[in-house]
């Protein structure tokens, strides 16, 4: 009897353990974490040209939970505080459907969005949520403040006289909108190539060598459980690249967490993060100038 209740005894105690562990995990999910904002700090030691500083993020998802003007106005501030050359922006500006959000229209959000300030400037690409709320109208929106949109375009940046190179983004692989031919068929001359986009997928139809790409969608998975890794990743890219660096034989990926969230408003283990990237080569010290 005394060992029965005893067995039962330990029973509820770790069933009581185990129930307080869920309610603070679900309040760390849903309430906590999605409200924070990191900042991750990238080197790059290997590019060929002058320094370059460029602030990137993606899956802003404007009007999911947390993610309201104020979060958006700190998210600027803390970009134009780190003076980067070149800011891009990896898609997914808007929310379809996120529980608990509230629509942010794209008028609003490029008002916010027109004070990021770079000496080179401000560039975007669509995600597959921008397209599934009139993508032409977001592209449009955003050009009107300043921020020029890059699906499939490539442009050639010219940092001083000395040294130029290639800006280059990508359509969204996840609603058939990406067209890496296309892009690189912009590509004239052979100065090195800097990309972006919203899915990391993209890279599979990438056979030219370039320096560096850029890319978000994932979501770090939303929910990274230690030892297994991100839950679920959409797309066709690989759930390994739900974050951070992947190295190819033609150059090397970085794949943000992003900031927003997606259909549930959770992040566990995957922190919002903006990025900054350091590009540097020690045999060059000239001072970057604005884009003309």
């Amino acid at each position: 009897m005394k060992l029965i209740k005893f067995y039962f005894s330990k029973k509820v105690k770790l069933v009581y353990y185990a129930s307080i562990l869920s309610i603070f995990v679900f309040i760390w999910s849903f309430l906590i974490e999605p409200s924070f904002l990191v900042q991750k700090d990238l080197k790059f030691q290997t590019w060929s040209g002058p320094p370059l500083k460029i602030a990137f993020f993606s899956d802003l998802h404007a009007g999911a939970p947390h993610i309201n003007d104020t979060y958006i106005n700190n998210l600027i501030s803390r970009i134009n505080d780190m003076s980067p050359d070149l800011i891009l922006i990896g898609g997914d500006l808007v929310i379809n459907g996120v529980i608990g959000g509230t629509v942010m229209p794209i008028e609003t959000l490029a008002e916010l969005l027109k004070n990021l300030k770079a000496k080179i400037g401000v560039y975007a690409v669509l995600g597959n949520h921008d397209w599934w709320n009139d993508g032409e109208k977001i592209a449009n929106t955003l050009e009107k403040v300043g921020i020029l949109v890059l699906d499939n375009k490539a442009r050639l940046i010219k940092l001083n006289q000395h040294f130029s190179f290639w800006l280059i983004g990508i359509g969204d692989d996840f609603t058939g909108h990406s067209d890496v031919d296309e892009a690189l068929k912009q590509v004239t001359t052979q100065e090195p190539k800097v990309l972006f986009m919203h899915d990391p997928a993209s890279i599979f139809k990438l056979k030219n060598k370039f320096s560096i790409a850029l890319a978000g969608h994932l979501h770090g998975g939303q929910v990274f459980m230690p030892g297994y890794g991100a839950i679920i990743t959409p797309g066709r890219a690989p759930a390994e690249w739900a974050s951070g660096w992947t190295h190819f034989s033609n150059g090397s990926l970085f794949v943000s967490k992003g900031i927003g969230t997606s259909i549930l408003p959770v992040r566990f283990n995957a922190l919002p993060e903006y990025v900054i990237l350091d590009l540097k080569n020690k045999n060059f010290d000239f001072i970057v100038n604005k884009q003309e």
